[in-house]
């Protein structure tokens, strides 16, 4: 199985299971990107995306993250993070614009630290961001740089270096889908303790 069709698998599992089992979650999950929408997105970026995530942004563009006020009713958080992502580590899978947003932002930023080629340059050009905590330089990454396919995923924090997280966005997604069905516990790359969601006042808590 190509890594297209991998992800694709993956994916279609986690909506699935989203929308038997926490359907707010499945409610977050925003509609399909455009053609139009991801060759914007592209041209402003620099990089083309990789076409398992592109296919994937084309079955929903991204998520937001479920909150509920004090008072019992719902809102949703346009731009996602927080207690109620579906996501471990409670992180917020990008819509197409917010990729572009942050790649571009983070590469001007690592341009005028004039930091361009070195190991410990702040974002390296081809650093495509996909998942990511709300107002916080914390998520996961696709590396296009060095010309892999599949693109490995990278984790990243403000104060560490990226570290490897997964071989692919499949193996990322095949992960989740994994540990939402009970399957196996969720890990990454084996360097964290292994755990799997459950579900409370029908949203999930990993």
């Amino acid at each position: 199985m190509t890594a297209l069709s991998s992800a694709i698998e993956a994916w279609t599992r986690i909506f699935r299971w989203l929308t038997e089992n926490t359907p707010a979650h499945t409610d977050a999950l925003n509609p399909p990107a455009s053609e139009e929408q991801i060759a914007q997105a592209e041209s402003e970026m620099g990089v083309s995306l990789p076409a398992e995530l592109r296919q994937i942004l084309m079955m929903n563009n991204g998520s937001t993250a479920k909150h509920r006020s004090l008072t019992g009713n719902s809102f949703y958080d346009a731009r996602g993070g927080g207690d109620y992502s579906p996501f471990p580590s409670d992180y917020v899978f990008c819509d197409v614009e917010l990729i572009c947003s942050l790649y571009v932002g983070n590469r001007k930023a690592s341009i005028a630290m004039q930091e361009p080629g070195s190991r410990y340059e702040y974002w390296k050009e081809g650093w495509i961001p996909v998942f990511r905590k709300k107002e916080v330089h914390c998520g996961l990454f696709l590396d296009v740089s060095g010309g892999q396919d599949p693109a490995p995923v990278y984790a990243y924090e403000e104060e560490s270096f990226p570290e490897l997280a997964f071989s692919s966005l499949a193996d990322y997604l095949s992960t989740v889908g994994d540990a939402l069905e009970g399957v196996r516990p969720f890990t990454v790359m084996g360097r964290q303790s292994p755990h799997l969601p459950t579900v409370r006042e029908g949203l999930i808590c990993w």
